[in-house]
């Protein structure tokens, strides 16, 4: 037998005090199992299935701690759970330290598992449970330390502590009731960090591999153990979240958006299926079930990584009858009638929105990034939006190899590598601590924790909003997807870049605002984006960028560096087209009147940077080094910049993108319309218009072709305010919603100018 652990002695925490809220349940299993029925219920189907007590039997066929714990408890197989009962006296308990997370939890998950077999003395349960209570003291320990930060080590750490908590006999006596009523605290913490972002910060890849499992996990044992329907409430709620947040930001193409540090499991693959099934299992949500096929028939098998399939009968198996391998669930088309066609996720932080035009394959989808700072996988993005459509068309660029490589820290993470906008201020200072040995005024926002976070909880959190430490970025201002043809999204992004409210280098700022707005027109498939941009100098050069693959191709253009497959290029003409891997995409500029439209691209352009931030002198660098290109990223060839010939403080930004299908006409029939008070387009269908400026006291008029039955949409409105429209001779009372949007409807016979007085 393994030398007996003991745990610490306490040391000093901020929950020292905190009293445990709930009453923890008597019943075995309760991490995984909710009930007693629910494992009569797989036992029955162990004996009445034959396809699952096969595999059950496979399952016990290993010497796989977790495997033979599930073989016993759903397949009563003896053999396997004395083994497990053996096992778990004798293995070394590696509990959390500060470079990983040990093997607790899987100690923990078995012994719950195999908890009511005889084999069971105990002076056995007294000896695994000095291991179990070691291991969370060491988790506590490591909370109270101030290194380990939310949206990282720590909500990882945090869940490991309480199903460390939960699988714990006795927790109401004197030896276990401080480190349980404290691990449930740190969870808390976690919970409510969750519950801020909706997704997670650092990438999908962060997520999905190391916080996912063991957050459901934890939630799982907390719904499951303790009798406290506030909190189970709120972790049945934050489960589905984040699990709906998988499903929204999964692309057509059978991967999750990339952002952030991304990574190799954006593909879905191995991890992703268990998590969803637990989700699952928690909510009873049946959308998650559809979501579970759809991966099975993007992987097969390896939709669970092979040491994990363990699990399957735990998650998967609840179900009256496993997947019909025949019947392919091809795409996610049936959540056509299931799911809204956009979703935001952490409005008040996070701010990430995804849009498409349906669930099929072939349809167009929209991702947007626009939120504050929260760790230091997280870029520098905030406007950021991606488009595909058979393939990644609007892309995020740049690759994640070295941590501290020049490629990852002066281009990857930055607003350069985004398609969202620059203002480049010559010699501005971005050196945010030592590793960022040369200075590169790429033009973008603020680095603010670029390679360390150390955020202690929420309250930590927002305690440096607009002070301190300075998270602050991109705001929602409006979200409205309550209307049949189009969706809308409003940010502000001032706060993401040195202004005059905060720069770092505590010289005014570059900005005095910039705001960003995006329209999807659901029926004409296309992408509006009009943008504000106030600088406090005229001679900062203003940049809307779009990164892609392929070079943009246009009726004419200038080589200004390179050569025409390998440089800077520039042209007058108001449109460019890509195409990739058969899909296309149609960017037009409406404004600046005088913008004109740079090429930036090949081999060695790609991660050209303008590292002194003056446009002037195109003596920027290709930032490679450290660059890691696998297949997983959309590394990207080339990208465009729309920017004005003439400085000015003050810039607007209107630009259509039309995704389509190659060999499909993508062309569009649209007119300007003209105001002198707003910008905006009339197509076949919709008019859609924002205006520059509007105060209650203001009125807002614009002209239209009409002739046909059309969508009038004003966006940008004070919100809930009464305001009469006139057309012609006719006036409508109305009031713009929530969001701010003002909608009516015009008919055939109807053309002239529009007034709308509030």
């Amino acid at each position: 037998m393994s030398q007996v652990l003991k745990a610490t002695s306490p040391t000093p925490t901020r929950h020292k005090d905190n009293i445990f809220t709930g009453k923890i349940s008597n019943h075995r299993p309760r991490i995984f199992l909710s009930s007693q029925s629910i494992t009569d219920s797989l036992m029955k189907k162990y004996h009445t299935d034959p396809d699952y007590k096969k595999r059950i039997d496979n399952i016990g066929k290993t010497d796989k701690i977790l495997w033979k714990s599930v073989s016993w408890a759903i397949g009563g197989n003896e053999n396997s759970g004395e083994y497990v009962v053996n096992k778990l006296l004798k293995i070394e308990c590696i509990p959390p330290y500060k470079r990983g997370f040990g093997n607790s939890d899987m100690l923990a998950f078995a012994y719950d598992l195999v908890w009511n077999h005889p084999a069971w003395t105990p002076e056995k349960r007294q000896l695994l449970n000095i291991k179990l209570r070691f291991a969370l003291q060491k988790s506590i320990d490591l909370l109270d330390d101030e290194s380990p930060s939310l949206w990282h080590g720590r909500f990882q750490l945090a869940c490991v502590g309480w199903i460390l908590a939960a699988s714990l006999d006795n927790p109401d006596n004197d030896d276990n009731k401080r480190l349980v009523a404290q691990a449930q605290a740190y969870f808390l913490e976690a919970l409510k960090a969750i519950e801020l972002t909706g997704g997670w910060p650092e990438g999908y890849n962060y997520w999905i591999n190391n916080r996912a499992f063991i957050f459901f996990a934890a939630a799982s044992a907390h719904i499951n153990s303790v009798d406290e329907p506030e909190i189970n409430y709120r972790l049945k709620k934050a489960v589905s979240r984040v699990g709906l947040w998988t499903i929204y930001g999964t692309e057509p193409i059978g991967r999750f958006t990339l952002f952030g540090d991304s990574g190799p499991r954006n593909d879905l693959k191995d991890e992703t299926q268990r998590v969803i099934d637990l989700a699952g299992v928690i909510t009873r949500d049946p959308v998650f079930r559809v979501y579970s096929r759809y991966l099975y028939d993007l992987h097969g098998t390896d939709g669970y990584y092979w040491d994990y399939r363990w699990g399957i009968p735990l998650f998967r198996g609840r179900a009256e009858q496993d997947f019909n391998t025949n019947d392919k669930l091809a795409d996610l088309s049936n959540l056509d009638n299931t799911l809204n066609r956009s979703e935001l996720f952490g409005r008040h932080g996070f701010g990430q929105a995804f849009i498409r035009s349906g669930w099929r394959p072939d349809a167009t989808f929209i991702s947007f990034h626009s939120g504050d700072t929260f760790t230091h996988h997280g870029h520098y993005q905030a406007g950021h939006f991606t488009i595909t459509k058979k393939s990644p068309l609007a892309i995020t660029s740049g690759t994640y190899g070295g941590y501290t490589s020049p490629h990852r820290l002066n281009y990857y993470i930055r607003t350069v590598a985004s398609n969202s906008i620059l203002v480049l201020k010559p010699g501005e200072k971005v050196k945010p601590n030592r590793f960022f040995t040369q200075n590169v005024s790429d033009g973008g926002q603020r680095i603010v924790m670029p390679t360390g976070s150390e955020v202690q909880s929420v309250e930590d959190w927002q305690s440096n909003l607009n002070k301190g430490r300075h998270y602050e970025g991109g705001k929602i201002l409006a979200f409205d997807n309550s209307h049949d043809n189009f969706v809308y999204i409003s940010s502000d992004l001032t706060g993401a870049y040195n202004n005059t409210k905060y720069d770092e280098n505590g010289e005014g700022g570059k900005v005095s605002s910039i705001t960003r707005s995006l329209v999807y027109l659901y029926n004409e498939d296309l992408l509006i984006d009009y943008d504000q941009v106030n600088a406090t100098d005229g001679s900062y050069t203003k940049k809307w960028l779009l990164h892609s693959w392929t070079k943009p191709q246009s009726r004419a253009e200038t080589i200004l560096m390179g050569d025409e497959y390998n440089g800077i290029l520039e042209t007058n003409d108001e449109i460019v087209g890509f195409e990739h891997n058969g899909g296309t995409l149609r960017v037009e500029k409406l404004l600046p009147d005088d913008g004109v439209i740079r090429k930036v691209g090949g081999p060695d352009y790609r991660y050209y940077v303008e590292v002194d931030g003056d446009d002037s002198d195109l003596d920027g660098r290709n930032i490679s080094e450290g660059e890691n290109d696998k297949p997983w990223f959309d590394a990207g060839l080339w990208r465009i910049e729309i920017q004005p010939e003439e400085g000015r403080k003050f810039d607007e930004f209107l630009v259509l993108m039309k995704p389509g299908i190659k060999g499909h006409n993508t062309s569009l029939q649209y007119l300007k319309i003209k105001s002198d008070n707003m910008a905006g387009i009339e197509t076949a269908k919709s008019i859609v218009l924002f205006p520059r400026k509007v105060q209650k006291s203001n009125n807002l008029t614009y002209e239209f072709k009409g002739g046909r039955h059309q969508d009038h949409i004003i966006l940008g409105m004070p919100a809930q305010t009464e305001a009469t429209v006139r057309i012609g001779k006719k006036e409508l009372d109305l009031e713009t919603n929530i969001e701010g949007v003002l909608t009516f409807g015009t008919g055939p016979n109807e053309t002239g100018e529009i007034q709308i007085l509030f």
